[in-house]
């Protein structure tokens, strides 16, 4: 499915909008598996207990302007959904200061079946992770 032609064609349903998530989501945890992450998050995560071979990027800004030099959201080998915002130094080597390492786990949306909407963010994230993990 070419998702550009799609989105410009009509109004997705709501099965589409579902994989169109799933989708951004699953280009951005590959994205930054093959990039690598900053290291200031590596060394922050790993101090706080992430198991980075398990756990996935679902968002991360860089330098964003007016933000933290790093924020984002992390879905752990654990399956627990982590907020952050980090600030760091220019090479994003060394945390500089962390407004917010959080989990926000109870605050996502797991349903797997909802009116008009689909599956919940949470469980889109959860299938991704699975299925990005299982092919590795």
């Amino acid at each position: 499915m070419d998702i550009d032609r799609l989105l410009k064609k009509r109004q997705l349903n709501v099965q589409e909008q579902n994989t169109l998530v799933a989708h951004r989501l699953m280009e951005t945890a590959k994205a930054w598996l093959v990039r690598g992450i900053p290291v200031a998050l590596k060394h922050y995560g790993e101090s706080k207990g992430i198991r980075w071979s398990e756990t996935i990027v679902l968002n991360l800004e860089v330098d964003f302007p007016g933000m933290p030099n790093l924020y984002g959201l992390l879905l752990t080998h654990a399956e627990r959904f982590i907020a952050f915002e980090i600030d760091t130094d220019g090479t994003h080597r060394y945390v500089e200061s962390v407004s917010q390492w959080e989990d926000v786990s109870a605050s996502q949306d797991y349903a797997l079946r909802k009116r008009g909407t689909g599956k919940g963010f949470a469980a889109i994230a959860l299938q991704v992770r699975r299925e990005l993990l299982c092919g590795l």
